[in-house]
């Protein structure tokens, strides 16, 4: 103990001698490149203004820092991190804590070595033991060291958000982040690299790496860093629908860093090319496509760029923005905030880009992500054939740019405030913000509520305009572990009414893949549990959509093994009565549903044979539940009756009246008005109204019987 407490007092003491000198910088953050270039940008404005200072770059292995930074010429040292799965006990929190506490000390070496002024961290989970690290030491008193954080995003990164309190100082993007720290807050903007700046096309265009003939409309697409494989995966599908324009095209693609066991980008990129097309017909692509893992020199591609395709991240819009490039997006959605959406969302309403959204697709028996690569194909060839329009949303996309945000930081990180901390231009989220999954659910269950028949949701005022990304979002919760999460995705479907996805529903409702030993533990029997199928029949109700594909569906339902799916495949019937009735299918089913086992399925069932029945079958089937042992089913055949009757499928007779007047109308509820006698009453009314008028008929026209329709 007294060998520690010399040791922390040698170096404290040491690290305050060394503090008069070169000034000396840990910069860590990473993870992607969204995280790893704003560091790179402050290192390049630091350094213009201290040339004489020391950089050390901390990160983790195999993180896109491992090859951008190396690029950059800082010195570059790894330690332990991973992300934070989240507070539920499991296998993947003891690892994330080891990591973390593992990582924490190979930090406290590289300070304790290192001895920096300042540490500068930029985000991701990559940072987070460093700054750790950091902390404990200045509380030791060892370390003398500032603590600067930089939030890239509108809504704070979990890490950002735990220790932003305790730093020094932390420089905000947006104007809307100062709510989470009050105290220590600064808005700056986003730095961009240095190296991000206009270069004339036909410069650039020399300096490229490989061949770009001249006179093309070139498309630059990439996904991050990493690299996005639906973004991948959806150019190699567009590459077909854009040959035959390859005479006035050429397409550059960045395929991403990414090599690691659940996705390598460049290995999957190729085999997926190589499998679609094979060796030939790839390498005569070369004339209008170009691909290769990550452009360093990423400036000469915008330079030559007509049109880029990407994710709608914070760098990624900067970069565009400084530079006026015209854009694709393609947001990521789920992440904290929306944050990319929201970027996405500001910049198309500004007239700076358009928006496309993946979608969640049933493929090769999973639900996954995809981009389709013929509608991706569409989307460039229409934005390439509209000149004017690339012009316009180039002007509209410089005014996103925030000046000076290098120079602001640098005014933070000395603090001699050269700038104030205000916000002269317009900010990314200035319009309303997205509901959540949760108020979205209440907003759309209140207007079809009130109004099923006449429910649109693309007349919800606040809803419409963002319909489609509220779609994408509400696809994105189908593929989720959580079949709470699956659930509520199934429900949005609905309700926003999402056709594209009735195949989706029909494939969730009929999956009987098992469910894990420990759900079956609980009551649990399919992966789709019994609510997901009960709610993807609503759904398809919900949508009021009925093919044959649904058809087949609901019928399969009736025999689903939770009472539940039953019941609302009956209430399904029900409401898609003008399609079936006159079926002898569905009517031989919904008469096998009165001898359910559960009455609730029965009440449905009743309701139901009043909206398919087409004959005296319906009738007698219904009539013979008058004496059943619950009140409810009484009711519901009650109900059956009177819709035959208003559908004139039947007609008043002393047989049906004398039938009716065995009914029990007694029900044990205690409320101040009887349901099944008021049904019971409304019922006779109809019989004596209809019974009049039949037999007015019937005395003008004497060769027409009373009773009920064959």
């Amino acid at each position: 103990m007294t060998g520690l407490c010399a040791s922390g007092w040698w170096c404290a003491r040491r690290w305050r001698k060394e503090w008069s000198g070169p000034r000396r910088v840990v910069l860590t953050g990473g993870g992607t490149g969204g995280h790893v270039n704003p560091a790179l940008a402050i290192a390049e404005a630091i350094k213009k203004r201290e040339p004489e200072t020391r950089f050390l770059y901390v990160g983790v292995a195999g993180k896109a820092e491992a090859v951008i930074v190396k690029r950059a010429g800082l010195p570059l040292r790894f330690v332990s991190s991973r992300g934070f799965p989240g507070f539920r006990p499991s296998l993947a929190l003891v690892h994330f804590g080891v990591a973390i506490t593992w990582g924490t000390l190979q930090s406290l070496g590289i300070l304790m070595r290192f001895r920096p002024h300042w540490i500068i961290a930029t985000g991701g989970y990559v940072s987070a033991p460093m700054v750790m690290a950091g902390f404990v030491l200045k509380a030791l008193g060892i370390g003398p060291v500032k603590i600067f954080l930089h939030e890239q995003n509108s809504v704070p990164g979990q890490m950002n958000l735990l220790l932003g309190r305790y730093a020094d100082r932390v420089l905000l993007t947006f104007p809307q982040t100062l709510a989470d720290f009050p105290k220590n807050g600064s808005v700056v903007g986003y730095p961009v690299r240095h190296s991000i700046l206009e270069i004339p096309r036909e410069e650039a265009r020399q300096k490229l790496s490989f061949s770009l003939p001249e006179r093309r409309r070139v498309v630059f697409v990439f996904g991050g860093s990493q690299g996005a494989r639906t973004i991948n995966r959806a150019v190699v599908e567009a590459l077909s629908a854009l040959a035959p324009h390859r005479d006035r095209i050429f397409v550059i693609h960045s395929m991403g860093l990414a090599a690691s066991e659940d996705y390598h980008a460049v290995k999957d990129t190729e085999a997926l090319l190589k499998a679609r097309y094979g060796e030939d017909t790839v390498a005569s692509f070369s004339d209008f496509y170009y691909r290769q893992d990550y452009f360093h020199r990423i400036a000469e591609i915008y330079a030559v760029s007509d049109l880029v395709v990407c994710r709608s991240g914070a760098g990624s819009l900067n970069e565009l923005a400084r530079l006026g490039k015209p854009s694709l997006l393609i947001p990521k959605a789920n992440l904290p905030g929306d944050h990319q959406v929201m970027n996405a969302r500001a910049m198309k309403r500004a007239g700076a880009a358009e928006v496309l959204f993946e979608d969640t697709v049933f493929e090769k028996g999973e639900l996954r992500d995809r981009l389709d690569g013929e509608v991706l194909a569409a989307k460039i060839l229409e934005l390439l054939a509209d000149e004017a329009k690339l012009k316009e949303m180039s002007e509209r996309c410089r005014r996103f740019f925030r000046k000076q945000a290098a120079a602001r930081i640098v005014s933070e990180l000395y603090g001699d405030r050269s700038f104030d901390n205000g916000w002269n231009c317009q900010a990314l989220e200035s319009f309303s913000p997205l509901l959540s999954h949760q108020q979205l659910l209440r907003r759309l269950q209140e207007a079809y509520n009130a109004d099923p028949l006449g429910y649109d949701p693309e007349q919800i005022q606040g809803i419409s305009e963002d319909l489609a990304y509220y779609r994408y979002r509400a696809a994105a919760l189908l593929v989720n572990p959580s079949w709470a999460l699956r659930n509520l995705g199934v429900k949005l479907i609905g309700l926003t009414r999402y056709q594209e996805k009735t195949a989706t529903l029909v494939h969730m409702l009929l999956d009987r893949t098992p469910a894990s030993r420990l759900e079956r533990w609980f009551g649990g029997d399919f992966r789709q549990v019994g609510f997901i199928r009960r709610n993807a029949v609503h759904a398809l109700m919900v949508m009021n959509r009925m093919d044959p594909l649904v058809e087949e569906a609901i019928m399969a339902a009736m025999e689903d093994p939770y009472y539940e799916v039953r019941a609302q495949a009956c209430r399904a019937v029900s409401h898609f009565g003008k399609y079936l009735a006159g079926k002898e299918s569905w009517l031989k089913a919904v008469l096998e549903k009165l001898e359910d086992r559960c009455f609730e399925v029965k009440v449905e069932a009743a309701r139901a044979l009043g909206e398919v029945g087409t004959d005296g079958r319906a009738m007698e089937a219904l009539l013979n539940l008058g004496e059943a042992f619950h009140w409810q089913v009484r009711n519901a055949a009650l109900m059956g009756v009177r819709r035959l009757l208003e559908r004139q499928v039947i007609w008043p007779c002393e047989e049906l009246s004398e039938k009716l007047g065995r009914f029990i109308l007694t029900a044990p509820d205690f409320r101040p008005h009887f349901v099944i006698r008021e049904n019971y009453n409304a019922v006779m009314r109809l019989c004596h109204r209809f019974g009049s008028a039949r037999s007015a008929t019937a005395q003008a026209k004497p060769d027409v019987a009373v009773g009920k329709k064959t």
